[in-house]
């Protein structure tokens, strides 16, 4: 099965409402409009919140769940925090790719700029 980006975002929505999650964002194959019956669907997910930095496993195996193909979810967090090389080109195609699938709509500072 393929996903539309639509039909992505609307599995992660209310996830994302529900932990009050900053921004979800897709990127990898779906992101480049490439996917096929064998991809995986690439999420990052920004946790924002420290309380959430510990249970940040909730939303995304609650993410993982909605979808019939593997979903690789990582925080957005981690990804800017690169240190060896793989991180670190999952880092750069990150930054390239990223299309947002959720953003939470406050006023103040955020951790990552699109």
């Amino acid at each position: 099965m393929v996903y539309t980006i639509d039909e992505i975002k609307e599995k992660i929505q209310p996830i994302a409402e529900k932990y009050d999650l900053p921004a979800i964002y897709l990127f990898g194959s779906y992101a480049r409009n490439e996917a096929d019956e064998d991809s995986d669907i690439d999420l990052a997910i920004e946790l924002g919140n420290s309380d959430l930095l510990w249970g940040g496993m909730a939303p995304m195996l609650e993410i993982e769940e909605v979808f019939e193909i593997p979903v690789d979810c990582l925080t957005v967090e981690s990804i800017l925090e690169a240190r060896s090389p793989i991180e670190k080109e999952v880092k750069k195609n990150f930054e390239r790719e990223k299309v947002i699938l959720y953003e939470k709509r406050t006023v103040g500072k955020r951790l990552f700029v699109s």
